[in-house]
């Protein structure tokens, strides 16, 4: 009896310390086991610069017409850059959509439409977006406060500015040319424009917006005296295109809009003595442009009282078009500003 409990003493004694070995070495893995569960900070570094990197060098989905000219509905991914070829290059049009309440498409909710857009992921993140505006030190954000403890990414970028047109009285009067009928045409030559910059400062109808100012039509009026009392209407915009050497009519528009005083408007509309037209990269991907060269067309009615007026607004069609390229003077190019973005995710 006594041999067999000596046994047993140290059958208990080795047991006993297994357990103990087992047991530590359990506890020595738990931490590791845990360390996903205390990585908050470093998850919400990296939702953040995630988030930070998609804003900043990608386009968004759908990139033809881009994102920033559809209905909420087709949108599927947010990002700012004008192209994937010019990462940190942001398009002046995504960037006002995106920080934007109001649209003509619909505004973007926050969080929802955001999250699905930019976040992405099941998690409920909260988040805040943020764009200076350097050169016009301009701030710019959506999304929430931002709280004590949160991820955070921080990238300098640049903004590329909008081309536009400024087409004063003396460009298009024609001292020798008394007519009833008053029409101005603008040659937007695809082809030409995409030959000689690369995307981060050519002109691009198909990815940015396009703005034409006609100013001083009153000037073309040939009895000065009465012109202020002359009533001026745009009546309709014709578009053509150029195929294989053959022009034709494609469309008839009732837009794009026109925002003579900052609203939109649709022709027939009357104007003071200025008309601002907005050619947005979905007005050249319903014509289907591709290369091919576009000739729009205004028409303008001239009376007063009913009686139609001479003019010396020139009748210039697609004979003698105003050329919005990069050789003419009076369009402005587009060049790149200075700005920051900041992202915020907790």
């Amino acid at each position: 009896m006594t041999d067999d409990s000596g046994t047993l003493s140290i059958d208990f004694i080795a047991g006993f310390t297994i357990f103990l070995l087992a047991f530590i070495w359990v506890l020595s893995m738990v931490p590791g086991l845990l360390v996903n569960l205390q990585g908050y900070t470093i998850d919400y570094d990296a939702v953040a610069y995630r988030t930070g990197v998609i804003l900043v060098e990608d386009p968004g989905w759908p990139a033809s017409p881009p994102w920033e000219s559809q209905q909420n509905f087709s949108v599927t991914r947010f990002g700012l850059a004008v192209s994937r070829d010019t990462p940190n290059i942001l398009s002046q049009e995504k960037v006002d959509r995106f920080f934007s309440n109001t649209s003509v498409y619909g505004a973007f909710v926050y969080p929802d439409d955001y999250h699905q857009r930019v976040i992405f992921g099941d998690y409920p993140y909260r988040f805040n977006v943020s764009l200076l505006d350097v050169e016009n030190n301009q701030l710019r954000s959506v999304g929430d406060v931002v709280p004590e403890g949160y991820g955070y990414i921080r990238r300098v970028v640049k903004i590329k500015g909008l081309s536009n047109a400024t087409i004063d009285a003396p460009l298009y009067k024609n001292p020798d040319n008394n007519v009833t009928t008053h029409e101005f045409s603008i040659l937007v030559n695809n082809s030409g424009l995409k030959e000689q910059k690369n995307p981060a400062y050519e002109i691009d109808p198909a990815r940015d917006q396009i703005m034409v100012n006609i100013t001083d039509l009153r000037l073309t009026i040939s009895n000065q005296t009465q012109a202020p009392s002359v009533n001026i209407t745009l009546t309709n915009i014709n578009v053509y295109k150029l195929d294989g050497g053959i022009l034709s009519l494609v469309r008839t528009f009732n837009t794009p809009y026109i925002d003579e005083n900052s609203s939109t408007t649709q022709p027939p509309v009357e104007v003071k003595n200025n008309v601002s037209l907005k050619f947005s990269p979905a007005f050249f991907d319903i014509l289907n442009a591709g290369s091919s060269p576009i000739f729009i067309n205004l028409s303008f009615n001239l009376n007063n009282g009913g009686s139609s007026y001479y003019s010396q607004f020139l009748n210039n069609t697609w004979s003698s078009p105003f050329d919005y390229d990069y050789d003419t003077p009076e369009v402005t190019q587009p060049r790149l500003r200075d700005a920051m973005v900041e992202v915020a995710v907790w």
